[in-house]
């Protein structure tokens, strides 16, 4: 199947890529949204719109199939299968049904995932691996329970979260830069949270995530208490958003990132830099010795000994000949250098952006706390995207 007019067959499959990952993450939410049994239909309120995050669970649900279509679609036709895409109808009928037996919409939707991993692995690999990415990660951040602290282990378990780095690692080059790369920390640094569970103390500015790693003081979450419980569920959700967002390529990475990040990664880079050229004079160490041996003779020659004429010509003739030796050393460390600065700096940029975009769970300020629960779900559930 030929690309769409306008895409190259590499943007194309890149695209097609993105948009499996974004399918596999819609499925998931689908899944696991909690619609009720039967049509709820209730008073629209006529003092202001709503939004997204207010939509009654039907409502939501029916939207996610709506995005679940346009997705199909997009990687279906960016795909190499010759066959039609899955039927989403049984799942549409069950979202317009009067009454739906309990279990019955997870079946079905269960039954779509099947056709849709087998038909986009068949298609292409890699969109099947996107795929099997977006719904895992989307359960990374739906799964956890924090009335069960123990969920938070079996989700960032090793085993696990190998598997998620290294389909992270197989797509990185179809993903936005340095996507892959922070979702990657990110999840890293999750993984360490779930070990040793901590609140950080609350921001003024709650849409500020912290730049780079900081070791704030921080207590033990206390799991009984309701507040820190809704403090790590708030905080994972948002996680989940920043992690579909930078993959999708709904957010550029880098747009996270502020001065004091830009610096900071700046000065790791230097730092590199440095380190890298203590690397390449002590390699060179005889060829380094022997200038500055050099150097010091040919100084204390001109200046303090003011030998005879034929002695400074010794020694500038010595100076001349390792010049020349420490002339192409000085050039391979200067090629060196220019080679690894670009990798060096995306290094650190990834590194910049992982933790920019991780959001570990802090305590609620006071005004939060007092927020009414219409405007706790505008801000935490997961928008689609």
């Amino acid at each position: 199947m030929t690309p769409p007019e306008g895409l190259d067959r590499s943007d194309a499959a890149r695209d097609a890529v993105v948009a499996a990952f974004v399918l596999g993450w819609h499925v998931a939410e689908l899944f696991h949204a909690n619609v009720p049994g039967t049509t709820q239909r209730r008073q629209a309120g006529v003092d202001r719109l709503t939004g997204i995050g207010e939509l009654d669970p039907l409502s939501r649900a029916r939207l996610l199939l709506a995005q679940v279509r346009v997705d199909l679609e997009f990687a279906w036709q960016l795909g190499r299968s010759g066959q039609e895409p899955p039927d989403t109808g049984p799942v549409q009928a069950l979202l317009e049904a009067e009454v739906r037996q309990p279990g019955q919409l997870r079946a079905a939707v269960a039954e779509l995932h099947r056709q849709l991993l087998m038909g986009l692995t068949a298609a292409d690999f890699r969109l099947g691996k996107a795929y099997g990415l977006g719904r895992a990660l989307a359960q990374t951040a739906l799964l956890p329970d924090a009335k069960h602290p123990e969920t938070f282990g079996r989700t960032f378990a090793r085993f696990r979260l190998d598997n998620l780095l290294g389909w992270l690692a197989d797509l990185r080059s179809a993903f936005p830069p340095h996507a892959a790369e922070a979702v990657s920390g990110s999840l890293q640094a999750w993984a360490a949270w779930s070990d040793a569970p901590t609140l950080r103390p609350a921001v003024d500015d709650p849409g500020q995530a912290p730049a780079r790693p900081r070791r704030p003081p921080a207590r033990p979450v206390d799991w009984s208490a309701a507040p820190d419980r809704e403090s790590v569920t708030r905080a994972l959700h948002r996680q989940g958003q920043l992690w579909r967002a930078v993959l999708s390529g709904e957010r550029d990475g880098l747009d996270l990132l502020s001065t004091d990040d830009y610096l900071w990664a700046a000065d790791q880079l230097l730092g590199h830099l440095r380190r890298l050229t203590v690397r390449f004079l002590r390699r060179f160490w005889i060829t380094t010795t022997a200038v500055a041996a050099t150097l010091a003779a040919a100084l204390v020659v001109v200046v303090v000994v003011r030998a005879a004429s034929a002695t400074v010509a010794a020694v500038l003739t010595a100076a001349g000949a390792i010049g020349i030796t420490w002339k192409g050393a000085a050039s391979g460390l200067g090629r060196v250098l220019a080679q690894a600065q670009r990798p060096l700096w995306d290094s650190e940029l990834d590194v910049a952006v992982a933790n920019a975009v991780t959001w570990l769970p802090r305590e609620r300020r006071t005004a939060d706390r007092t927020a009414t629960p219409a405007d706790a779900r505008g801000t935490d559930e997961l928008a689609p995207g």
